[in-house]
């Protein structure tokens, strides 16, 4: 996967507090596109600016680009990579 654009309509925000990552914004999307990825982790500088401007029923574009990762299996300690979308930005839309 490549950078994509996903525009959705938001029907869930939640705030949580990874361990390892600090705090974090949890959305969920009715997407424009069927079967689009619809659930997003944003993390880092975005949760700052983000934190307080999302609510359930606004228009937002996601935009991710893929990073690799590696991912251990805990039954038998070997690892993989895996490719995971992250988010680079979030926009909202204006109402249509």
């Amino acid at each position: 996967m490549g950078a994509v654009s996903i525009t959705g309509e938001i029907s869930l925000v939640w705030h949580d507090n990874d361990p390892y990552g600090g705090e974090v914004l949890l959305i969920s999307l009715d997407t424009d596109e069927p079967l689009a990825m619809n659930t997003f982790e944003i993390g880092g500088p975005l949760v700052e600016r983000l934190s307080g401007v999302l609510e359930e029923g606004l228009r937002v574009r996601v935009d991710c680009r893929s990073e690799t990762v590696e991912v251990v299996n805990i039954e038998n300690g070997e690892t993989s990579d895996k490719d995971q979308p992250v988010v680079v930005d979030l926009v909202v839309l204006p109402a249509p």
